[in-house]
């Protein structure tokens, strides 16, 4: 990322605890999640139906973590919150679940896909859910910050604690649902929500001292992660949306405002 992009705070949509930042592909206007826990950058097939790529075979969450054949290209005339994006390596997939469950929110917003940190060079960000902003390399004192080791994995990984046991898990800000493994069901005491089947608030979760109480989490299949990293479940919108909280990918460590 040229660093014309940073230290500039940049404004983002909150959908349901989901960030998204305008994008422009090939002159496609819409809206993609910046998502640290996508392990590739991925694109709305039902807006680019003509891009063309080889075949791959891809775990995805959609109510459960299952297998999809989708096409992988390169992006080409593109870019994210005006950053360019041209050349990023980008998965074409089916992804109309997640457009049509923010247009629930949202009826004419057009969901263009999501973008991983690879595609911004892996930059420190700063995620201020108060403020609807995130900024790459931030110039920010983090003197009297909360951190706790970030660890760059296949996926940036974190250890939380949860019942009493320390726990890895996916730090996504991709995700405003905690997901858990479903082995795990039954030996962490969870409490199901009446209006939402299958979503259970867990006992109080503390990270880097810190603790979040009345997090949403659903117990399911995530074999597809566990190839790729050893972690319990994945995490995001409970943990960093109370504080700013600061990704540095590069220094290993997140920071979580006092």
């Amino acid at each position: 990322m040229k660093e014309e992009f940073f230290n500039k705070p940049i404004p983002f949509k909150n959908l349901a605890g989901i960030v998204l930042l305008p994008a422009n592909i090939g002159g496609t206007e819409g809206w993609m999640a910046f998502d640290t826990g996508a392990m590739q950058t991925a694109v709305n097939r039902t807006h680019f139906p003509s891009l063309e790529g080889e075949t791959r075979e891809i775990g995805k969450f959609d109510g459960q973590v299952v297998l999809e054949q989708v096409k992988e290209t390169f992006l080409t005339d593109a870019s994210v919150a005006g950053i360019p994006v041209d050349g990023v390596r980008a998965l074409v997939m089916d992804m109309d679940y997640v457009e049509k469950s923010l247009r629930t929110l949202e009826p004419d917003l057009d969901f263009l896909g999501s973008v991983g940190i690879d595609s911004f060079d892996r930059a420190p960000v700063l995620v201020d859910y108060g403020q609807s902003a995130v900024t790459f390399a931030p110039d920010t004192d983090t003197t009297g910050w909360a951190s706790t080791p970030l660890m760059m994995e296949a996926l940036p990984v974190v250890t939380l604690e949860l019942d009493g046991r320390e726990r890895r898990f996916v730090l996504d800000t991709g995700a405003n649902t905690c997901l858990l493994a479903a082995e795990l069901q039954g030996s962490i005491p969870a409490a199901p929500l009446e209006d939402a089947p299958g979503v259970y608030t867990l006992p109080p979760v503390i990270l880097a001292g810190r603790e979040y109480p009345d997090v949403a989490a659903v117990f399911t299949d995530i074999s597809q992660i566990r190839d790729r990293v050893d972690v319990d479940g994945v995490i995001g919108f409970h943990v960093l949306s109370p504080q700013p909280s600061l990704l540095d990918f590069q220094a290993g460590t997140l920071y979580l405002k006092a």
